[in-house]
């Protein structure tokens, strides 16, 4: 599915021009940020030229609320700019498409995801799993992360058709899985997990934690939602050898 590009007057630029001080910006009116990155680091643009990171996390944030706002069919440039402190004309200064700009909201889910993962190291491999689960399992009043993860959600349901989307979904997914198959590798191998397959399991649990955004993220099904968190720390207990360590 080819994603459609909206106009901006007078043209648009893929690549800045040397003459040009800056991007035009509105007021700040952000709020906590997907990312949280403050740092002036630079990370390449969808034109070969480099974007700085506080720019591209804007512009993710700002794809995250329009996406959870009109979705993916009726996002344009002008909503996403609409979400943002820069104008449609600025977000085109470092982004020369509406399918790079969602790219780049990708690439920055991925890093969000990582350090919350990250986040969930634990000194032994049972409660570390346990934490990743909790993050991984969104309760609806937790924001920014539900309104990430349905905005993934309806991003994937378009990959099959969209190479742009499939790529980094892919990555941003196998990122996960690693994540929870080393933990679990880890658990296995000091003996407080059984014989299991890490990477069967992991991908079982990524996968249940995927379709809870579904149903009960995305539908409001508020009554599954502590079960699937219960029955995800179930399974966990199910994994241990009979005799836990220490």
């Amino acid at each position: 599915m080819a994603l459609e590009l909206s106009p901006v007057e007078g043209g648009r630029s893929g690549r800045r021009p040397a003459s040009r001080a800056g991007p035009e910006r509105k007021t700040d009116t952000s709020e906590r940020s997907l990312t949280g990155v403050s740092e002036e680091r630079e990370t390449d643009g969808s034109d070969g030229d480099a974007v700085p990171a506080d720019r591209k996390a804007a512009v993710a944030e700002a794809v995250r609320r329009a996406l959870s706002e009109h979705g993916y069919a009726r996002l344009t440039t002008a909503r996403i700019a609409a979400e943002s402190e820069m104008s449609e004309a600025g977000l085109y200064y470092y982004y020369d498409s509406k399918e790079a700009m969602i790219v780049a909201f990708l690439e920055e889910t991925a890093d969000f995801l990582a350090r919350d993962l990250a986040a969930a190291e634990a000194e032994g491999p049972e409660e570390e799993l346990r934490r990743s689960l909790d993050r991984l399992f969104v309760r609806r009043e937790d924001e920014p992360d539900r309104g990430v993860n349905v905005a993934v959600m309806e991003l994937l349901s378009h990959a099959p058709h969209d190479e742009t989307l499939r790529e980094p979904l892919l990555a941003m997914e196998t990122r996960t899985l690693e994540r929870l198959a080393e933990t679990i590798a880890d658990g296995v191998e000091r003996g407080v997990f059984r014989d299991v397959d890490p990477r069967g399991t992991a991908a079982f649990l990524l996968a249940a934690a995927d379709g809870s955004t579904g149903f009960y993220l995305a539908l409001g099904m508020a009554d599954v939602g502590d079960r699937l968190r219960e029955q995800a720390s179930l399974f966990v207990d199910s994994l241990l050898v009979d005799e836990r360590p220490g």
